[in-house]
């Protein structure tokens, strides 16, 4: 699949956030399709990279992270630990606190995905030379720290 064949065929809309909307379309529905075979939705790997680039975590915080309402985040947990991608454990402080970490099959999962997502990043900006790769990273980056907490 070819990004730039895509962008041809549409008008370049006048504001950033449709063309980042259209984007993101496309991208996602590739991003669904590599993540098929792994038995992962895109919520899927959100959650486990959050886990990957915070460490364990209070099952609380991370639905706020996600921006996940409890019984979505509940929801997504026992899938993720039925599948053994993370474990859950009581908060030895706390015990009413659930806390959430990444487990080794966890780690290993990721690690598929990571290059499973490189071939669409691969594809996604076939037309970008490395300065340009560079550069967008960089905005996009920007952008993402503007409107998270973490």
């Amino acid at each position: 699949m070819s990004f730039s064949s895509e962008t041809q065929t549409l008008p370049v809309p006048a504001q950033a956030s449709v063309l980042i909307a259209r984007v993101a379309r496309v991208v996602r529905q590739r991003f669904e399709q590599v993540l098929l075979p792994l038995g992962l939705s895109q919520r899927d790997v959100i959650a486990l990279s959050y886990l990957r680039g915070h460490g364990p975590t209070p099952q609380q915080l991370l639905a706020e992270r996600l921006r996940l309402d409890a019984s979505s985040m509940v929801c997504l947990l026992n899938d993720l630990e039925e599948s053994e991608l993370v474990v859950r454990r009581r908060d030895r402080a706390d015990r009413r606190r659930a806390i959430v970490q990444l487990s080794d099959m966890g780690e290993r999962t990721l690690r598929e995905v990571d290059a499973a997502v490189e071939v669409v990043e691969q594809e996604m900006l076939t037309g970008l030379d490395p300065e340009e790769r560079s550069t967008l990273h960089r905005l996009l980056s920007r952008l993402h720290c503007g409107f998270t907490e973490d």
